[in-house]
C-alpha cells in the first residue's frame, strides 16, 4: 500500500565559538551561543553546532512539532561539549602544595564540584580517599547512641577513635553516615564535638536505620580536612577556593573548573526536541511533566549530577509514596527517549524516568549513586516505561530501580558490580509496588555481593505484586531472586538463578499467595512461601549440566536433565525445540538471547545543505528493498507466510524520530492465534513489537492488527517474522505512524 511522502523544508542555524550573536546564523556567519539559536529556531529547524566548548544552559524558546522537531546537533560530527563548569584562574600559593583563587559563584553545600583536567577531585574530607568515586574510604564509629524524636530532628553521638581534636573543632562540619542496616547514606550537621566524639542532629528514617556501633562515617565542610593531594575546600565567607592538585603542583599548569550550572539543556515544558551527538559535562538535561517527544541520542555525558547529601539523599524512600528524583538525565513527561549514549558519574541517578511511556535504551551507565542514596543507574516512577538493552555497572546501591511503576518493560539489560556501598538491594529492584504486568526479562545480573541483608540479582521487595520475571540469568550474587513478603501474584518463569547463598530467598512469613514458579533453575537454597505454586523447576540437588559455569556460560549441554522438561507457557516458551520447552533461561539449540548495550552505531543526522528535505515514514508493501526468507512465497497482492519463522524484510527505512505505531492487515488466517514479530535490522534481530493475529472464524476472515513500539529512530531494516505458526497467514498491507 503506497503512501505519500510529505516533505518539510528544514531551516539550518549555525553556531560557532568564533561567531557572534549579531550574525545571521549561516555557516559563513555563525552565531556565538547555542541559546541564541534556540531563541530563533522553530519547528523543523536544525541548529548545527561547530566544534568547541560552550559554557551555557540551553532553554529552547519553543517546541518543535510532531514529525518536525527542533534539532540540536554537532556539525559534521565535530566535537562539541556543553560544559556546566566554569574555569577558575588567578592561582597563588597559600601554603605548601595548597593554592587559592577566587570562585565567586556558589551552588551551595553539597552541590559544589571541582575538576582538574576534566576529572572530579574530592571535597576535603576525613578520612582521605582516592579519586575512585565508586569505592570511597569511610571510617567506622566504635559505638553510637541516638535519642529519637517523633516530632523533629533526632540526635546521635558517634564515638570515633582517632579523631582526637579539641572540643568544638568539628562544629558546623557535615557528617556523612550510613546508620543501622546500612540501606542508604545520610548527612547531618555536627552540633557538638569533643576528642573522639561527634554529636549531630539528623532525620530518623526507619527503625532499621537507627545509629549503632559500626556505622560508616566521613566528614566534610572544614578547611582542616584539606590535607592531601586531590582535595579542595571553598570558604563560603570569602569565596576563595583552595586546591591541592593530584600532582601537588601549581593549578595554573592545569585546567581547573568549578561547577556553575545544573543543566546543559532545560527542556521543561518543551516537546519534539532532538539533542544529538554532543558531549555533556558537569551538567544534565531536564524535562518536566509537560515535555513529550524528546529524543536524546548519541550523547556522552559525564558528571551529570552532584548532590552530596542535601535534598535527594535525605528523603525517606520507604516513607514517601512518590517523589520525583532530581539527579541524572531526567525524562519526565511522555514518549521521551534516551538512546545510544554513555552516562558516567552521578552522585544520584544516571537516568530518571517519570511520567509515562519514556524509554532509555542501548546506553552504558556507570559510576552512579556514589553518595549511597536511594538512586540507581536507572530509576523509574511512572507507567509504560521502557528500560531496554542497557549496561549498568558501578552503583552505590541498586542498578535499576522500578518503584511505583506500572505496565513497564525492563528487558535485555546487563547489570553488574552494584551495591558497592549499601546493602539490602538488587541489580534490579522494586519495593511496595503494584506492577500491573511489568515484565523483567532477558536480563543478565552478576557481581552483587553485600553485607547485612545481602544483594540480589532480581529483588521484589515487600508488596511487589503482578510482576512477570522471565528468562533472567544471575551469578555471583548473594541471592538469585529475593521476594520479601507479601509478594502476591508474581509470575516467575524460565530463569537461571545462580545465587551464592540462595537461588530464591525471602524473609518473615514468606507470603507468596498467587505467585507461580515454572521452568526455573535454582542454585543453592530456595524459600517458597505459603500459597506459591511451583512445578517443572530444577534445584541444586540436580546438576543442570551447563556448558561451562566457570566462564558463566549457562546454556545447556546436549545431555542436560533440563532439556524438554519444562512446561509449555504461551508466549514465554514460544519457539522451543523438541517435545517440550527446556528449563532455565536458555533453550538448547536456539541462539542465546542478547543483553546489554551494543556497540554504538554512528548518529543518523549529518549536516545537510540549506534547503535539504526530510521524509516522514511511509512504507509500501512491495518496495524494491524487500528481502524474503524462510520459504515465504508471494500469493496475490500480499505475502504468504507458510512456515514457522518465515519472514519478510525491508532495508533502509527512515523512521525519523516519531514513529511509534504499526497497523497491519492480514487474510488467510490460521487455525489459532499466531504471533508476528517486528524485528529491527535483521530477521534474527531485536523484537520491538508483537502483532497478535487472531484465528480464522471463516474461510474469508481478515484481521487488522495494531501494535505500539518505542525507540526506533533513524534508518533501519525492518523484518516481520512469523514466530507462532498455526497454518500461516497472508500479510496484505502495513503502515507505520
Amino acid at each position: 500500500m503506497e503512501r505519500c511522502e510529505p516533505r518539510i523544508l528544514l531551516t539550518a542555524w549555525y553556531v560557532s565559538t568564533t561567531g557572534s550573536d549579531g550574525n545571521s546564523g549561516t555557516l559563513a556567519a555563525p552565531l556565538a551561543t547555542i541559546q541564541h539559536a534556540a531563541d530563533l529556531a522553530r519547528a523543523g529547524d536544525t541548529v548545527f553546532i561547530r566544534g568547541g566548548v560552550y559554557h551555557e544552559t540551553v532553554t529552547p524558546a519553543r517546541s518543535g512539532a510532531a514529525g518536525a522537531p527542533i534539532t540540536f546537533t554537532s556539525y559534521n560530527n565535530e566535537g562539541v561539549k556543553i560544559d556546566g563548569a566554569d574555569p577558575v584562574t588567578g592561582w597563588s600559593n597559600y601554603a605548601g602544595s595548597i593554592y587559592s583563587a577566587a570562585q565567586p559563584w556558589d551552588l551551595g553545600v553539597g552541590f559544589n564540584q571541582v575538576f582538574v583536567d576534566g576529572q572530579m577531585v574530592n571535597e576535603a574530607r576525613w578520612p582521605n580517599t582516592s579519586l575512585d568515586v565508586s569505592h570511597p574510604v569511610w571510617t567506622w564509629d566504635s559505638s553510637a547512641t541516638a535519642v529519637i524524636s517523633s516530632t523533629g530532628l533526632s540526635t546521635a553521638t558517634f564515638k570515633v577513635p582517632g579523631l582526637n581534636d579539641p572540643a568544638g573543632t568539628w562544629v558546623g562540619a557535615v557528617l556523612h553516615f550510613s546508620a543501622g542496616a546500612n540501606w542508604v547514606a545520610q548527612t547531618a550537621a555536627v552540633t557538638a564535638s569533643s576528642p573522639g566524639s561527634l554529636t549531630v542532629s539528623y532525620s530518623q528514617l526507619t527503625s532499621y536505620e537507627v545509629p549503632r556501633s559500626g556505622d560508616r562515617i566521613y566528614l566534610t565542610g572544614k578547611f582542616k580536612n584539606l590535607d592531601a593531594a586531590g582535595e579542595w575546600y571553598r570558604d563560603p565567607t570569602s569565596g576563595s577556593l583552595y586546591l591541592w592538585t593530584p600532582a601537588g603542583d601549581n593549578p595554573a599548569s592545569h585546567t581547573i573548573e568549578a561547577k556553575a550550572r545544573q543543566y546543559a539543556f532545560n527542556l521543561s515544558g518543551r516537546s519534539n526536541i532532538v539533542v544529538q551527538g554532543l558531549a555533556i559535562f558537569a551538567s544534565t538535561i531536564n524535562t518536566d511533566a509537560n515535555s513529550s517527544g524528546i529524543l536524546l541520542d548519541h550523547l556522552s555525558a559525564q558528571y551529570v549530577s552532584h548532590d552530596t547529601g542535601t535534598s535527594t539523599d535525605n528523603l525517606n524512600p520507604w516513607g514517601a509514596a512518590y517523589h520525583p528524583h532530581t539527579t541524572g538525565i531526567i525524562l519526565n513527561g511522555t514518549h521521551n527517549t534516551l538512546q545510544y549514549s554513555t552516562i558516567a558519574f552521578s552522585s544520584g541517578d544516571g537516568v530518571f524516568l517519570g511520567g509515562a511511556a519514556n524509554t532509555v535504551q542501548d546506553c552504558v551507565i556507570h559510576d552512579v549513586a556514589y553518595e549511597g542514596g536511594d538512586e540507581a543507574g536507572v530509576t523509574t516512577l511512572g507507567s509504560g516505561e521502557n528500560v531496554l538493552y542497557n549496561t549498568v555497572y558501578n552503583a552505590g546501591r541498586s542498578g535499576i530501580v522500578i518503584r511505583n511503576t506500572t505496565a513497564s518493560n525492563i528487558l535485555h539489560n546487563v547489570v553488574h558490580d552494584v551495591g558497592q556501598q549499601m546493602t539490602d538491594l538488587g541489580a534490579i529492584y522494586t519495593w511496595g509496588t503494584e506492577g500491573l504486568g511489568t515484565e523483567i526479562a532477558y536480563n543478565v545480573c552478576y557481581n552483587v555481593r553485600t553485607g547485612g541483608f545481602g544483594g540480589a540479582g532480581v529483588y521484589l521487595d515487600n508488596s511487589s505484586q503482578h510482576y512477570i520475571v522471565d528468562h533472567n540469568v544471575t551469578w555471583n550474587v548473594d541471592f538469585g531472586l529475593k521476594m520479601n513478603p507479601p509478594c502476591w501474584n508474581d509470575t516467575i518463569l524460565n530463569n537461571t538463578f545462580m545465587g551464592v547463598t540462595y537461588g530464591l530467598q525471602s524473609s518473615g512469613n514468606q507470603e507468596m499467595t498467587g505467585s507461580v514458579f515454572f521452568n526455573n533453575i535454582f542454585s543453592s537454597g530456595v524459600m517458597f512461601g505459603p500459597g506459591a505454586v511451583q512445578t517443572n523447576n530444577l534445584f541444586s540437588n540436580v546438576d543442570p549440566l551447563f556448558v561451562n559455569p566457570s566462564t558463566h556460560t549457562f546454556q545447556l549441554q546436549a545431555t542436560s536433565p533440563a532439556i524438554n522438561k519444562g512446561r509449555v507457557l504461551a508466549r514465554y516458551t514460544n519457539g522451543y525445540l523438541g517435545s517440550a520447552p527446556d528449563i532455565g533461561a536458555y533453550e538448547y539449540g536456539v541462539t542465546a538471547f542478547t543483553a546489554g548495550a551494543p556497540p554504538l552505531p554512528p548518529p543518523v543526522v549529518s549536516a545537510p545543505p540549506p534547503g535539504a528535505t526530510k521524509r516522514n515514514l511511509r512504507v509500501p508493501i512491495n518496495p524494491q528493498s524487500k528481502d524474503i526468507g524462510g520459504l515465504t512465497p508471494f500469493a496475490g497482492p500480499g505475502i504468504r507466510f507458510t512456515n514457522q519463522s518465515s519472514w519478510a524484510g525491508y532495508r533502509n527505512v527512515d523512521f525519523g524520530t516519531s514513529i511509534r505505531h504499526i497497523t497491519a492487515t492480514f487474510s488467510h488466517l490460521g487455525s489459532a492465534v499466531q504471533t508476528m514479530q517486528l524485528r529491527r535490522d535483521s530477521s534474527t534481530g531485536r523484537a520491538i513489537a508483537n502483532l497478535l493475529i487472531p484465528a480464522a472464524t471463516s474461510a474469508s476472515s481478515t484481521a487488522t492488527v495494531t501494535a505500539n513500539f518505542s525507540g526506533l529512530t533513524g534508518v533501519h531494516g525492518i523484518y516481520l517474522v512469523l514466530t507462532d505458526f498455526h497454518g500461516g497467514v497472508e500479510l496484505d498491507s502495513f503502515v507505520f505512524a
